[in-house]
């Protein structure tokens, strides 16, 4: 599992080196650098040759050495709260709650670091809150659908790091009910009234006491559009950032809607693309709003009368520095009872620390900044392997993709974290295919919902796709392969569907050609019925094998269009049906190969699903990181009876042969 990262890491501008399954984890005392030993004598000789020749049967896997380990930037923010002394900043990337100390800029403690569903573990959470009459955290799991509770020792974190946070409760969990949420993306206290405000995805706010017992709702089912982030004004109005809608809701204790702020744009008081952040000052007369996509902060004053805010107007601008003090990525921010913004930077990887008046805003500092190393991978997803030997990976938490030489020499990388339709950019992608011939490389830009394809080294040649379910639109997309015909198989899996596309000469176009597939919920649906497919592969003769993810099973069509189930491999004994299958390979013996990342193993099947092998960490030999003696495989290629294994929460590419 992620280990959290020894203090003496997490020092002022550090560099750290080192959607839900079940507990994973950083470790920086695994590697000492950001990639393990390289591979020597005989191993080394072996993979060097691996894409000289294919082998006619293939064993099962062992251990060979690991490609590349951990790279982390120094934290990826998304959301701080403040206390007296420390700045609660949520670091997305690493599955924590960092406590800054206010004079030092250090990291004195921290809780999480472990990504998984256990109390004091995090997945991807968007928003936290401090409440100082209670001296307790709030912390918004977005993907767990629950809101955790910490108190907190200020004394504690200086002396006994360990004890400086304590878990003391969660409330939610997923549904439409009361106390129930679709993605809690946004949480805050009124501590007057003893309130805690959490923000359901799916378009409403929820209202509950400080121990997470619930009131009241509103807003269900009306205006908010995807809300994200929400505050609580000194006079107890609630603001709540309305994102597809770009705008800013303002609703009385009630929950009466008063007035909204902002619109699309890029003019004054405006928002490029989806707001993120919101915060109040201190005496209840600035709104500060990030606006994410411009990489700027909106202030705006705000009207009151007889106790309620009745409107605000653009006050100023707050744009991006040079530098240290440029915007990449800003999403939450808070302000202090002393006039101080804090925003962060989930893509700059840091913290911008200013001070403001009621008339402009001026930079004080900013800490940390420092992005991930080369080599080093977070939380590493799709791989492949390209004609001349070369390894590509998509490094799903430093937005990138990063290719080195099969012995882990020579390491780039291209990619950032930017806008839809933005050339270069890659939002966290999930898998990527290489072409046959031309070697360009298609990625499966998830958040984006496009398909990118970029040339070997990195050169932006096409991006397609809009969000739609219509044909040749893409929710989603997860999983993308190439047929032996040239045909482009892209898995939509928000849509739970597979499209087809045929790539005009030079990659300069796509034209879309058919759709297989619909929604089905459970191992029992239908053939050909999906839900949320992730892997996918194409093998020789045409048939393309699907991992049907959430339905704990894979699938494969025919040429002639006929779907086939297999949910457990058939085998003497008893056999494990397969549990969150994340990918899915066609070998070169052809053979099916499986991450059962559920049940952490690979898992090969013949074409009827009859059993070949199932191999373990254990049984491969592969090391244990410090805490995890399990793998997470996510995808697998394969170069001649050489195999690179995407081991992605402990965050490294393990090389294994077949031999």
């Amino acid at each position: 599992m992620r280990l959290v990262r020894p203090l003496s890491a997490l020092t002022l501008g550090a560099v750290a080196v080192a959607a839900a399954l079940v507990p994973a984890g950083h470790t920086s005392s695994t590697f000492a650098t950001s990639r393990v030993p390289t591979l020597t004598g005989q191993s080394s000789n072996r993979l060097l040759s691996a894409t000289t020749g294919l082998s006619t049967s293939l064993a099962q896997p062992a251990y060979a050495g690991t490609l590349v380990g951990p790279g982390f930037a120094a934290m990826y923010p998304v959301d701080v709260a403040v206390d007296a002394q420390y700045y609660f900043v949520l670091d997305a990337g690493e599955y924590r709650v960092a406590a800054v100390n206010r004079t030092t800029g250090n990291i004195d403690c921290q809780v999480g670091g472990q990504q998984g569903s256990g109390p004091g573990q995090f997945g991807d959470a968007r928003a936290l809150f401090y409440d100082p009459v209670t001296a307790q955290l709030y912390v918004a799991d977005t993907p767990h659908n629950r809101v955790e509770i910490f108190s907190f020792s200020d004394s504690a974190c200086a002396t006994s790091p360990s004890s400086a946070f304590t878990f003391v409760s969660q409330f939610g969990s997923k549904g439409t009910g009361d106390e129930q949420f679709s993605q809690v993306y946004g949480v805050a206290v009124d501590s007057v009234n003893g309130w805690v405000y959490a923000v359901d995805g799916a378009g409403r706010v929820e209202r509950s006491d400080l121990a997470g017992n619930y009131i009241s709702q509103f807003n269900a089912g009306k205006t908010l559009n995807q809300p994200r982030q929400v505050t609580v004004s000194p006079n107890g109005d609630v603001f709540v950032i309305n994102a597809r809608n770009h705008e800013c809701d303002v609703f009385n204790r009630a929950g009466a809607l008063l007035f909204t702020f902002g619109s699309q744009g890029t003019g004054d008081g405006q928002f490029t693309n989806d707001p993120r952040g919101v915060s109040i000052s201190a005496d209840g007369t600035l709104a500060f709003v990030t606006d994410s996509g411009g990489k700027r902060v909106e202030a705006f004053t705000l009207l009151s009368s007889g106790g309620d805010d009745t409107g605000a107007t653009f006050a100023y601008t707050i744009a991006s520095g040079t530098g240290a003090g440029q915007f990449v990525g800003p999403r939450g921010l808070t302000a202090t009872s002393d006039n101080h913004l804090l925003v962060t930077d989930e893509w700059g990887f840091g913290l911008h620390e200013l001070s403001f008046t009621s008339s402009g805003a001026t930079r004080a500092r900013n800490l940390f900044g420092t992005g991930p190393p080369l080599p080093g991978v977070n939380a590493p997803r799709g791989v492949q392997v390209a004609a001349n030997g070369q390894v590509y990976i998509v490094d799903y938490w430093n937005q990138r993709i990063e290719y080195m030489n099969p012995d882990g020499t020579n390491a780039q990388s291209f990619g950032f974290r930017g806008n839809p339709s933005q050339k270069g950019a890659i939002n966290f992608a999930w898998s990527a295919a290489i072409q046959p011939g031309t070697g360009d490389i298609f990625v499966a830009n998830r958040e984006s919902n496009q398909v990118e394809v970029f040339s070997p080294t990195g050169a932006s040649i096409l991006i397609f796709g809009t969000n739609g379910s219509a044909n040749g639109q893409l929710h989603l997309p997860q999983g993308i392969a190439f047929a032996p015909d040239g045909t482009l198989y892209v898995d939509d899996s928000g849509n739970d569907r597979v499209e087809t596309f045929a790539m005009s000469s030079g990659d300069t176009s796509a034209t879309w050609l058919a759709t297989y597939g619909k929604k089905g919920i459970g191992s029992m649906a239908p053939a050909g019925d999906l839900n949320n497919p992730t892997g996918i592969a194409v093998a020789p003769d045409g048939t393309v094998w699907v991992a049907d993810t959430r339905n704990d099973r894979i699938q494969s069509r025919s040429p002639a269009g006929v779907w086939t189930v297999i949910s457990t491999p058939v085998g003497t004994g008893t056999q494990l049906p397969f549990k969150a299958p994340w990918g899915v390979t066609v070998a070169p013996d052809g053979t099916i190969w499986v991450s059962d990342t559920g049940n952490h193993r690979i898992v090969s099947v013949d074409t009827a699903g009859n059993l070949v092998f199932r191999a373990t960490a254990l049984s491969m030999g592969i090391p244990a990181t410090a805490s995890d003696s399990v793998i997470y495989p996510f995808a697998l290629a394969f170069a001649g009876d050489t195999v690179f294994l995407t081991d992605i929460w402990n965050d490294r590419v393990v090389i294994l042969t077949t031999s």
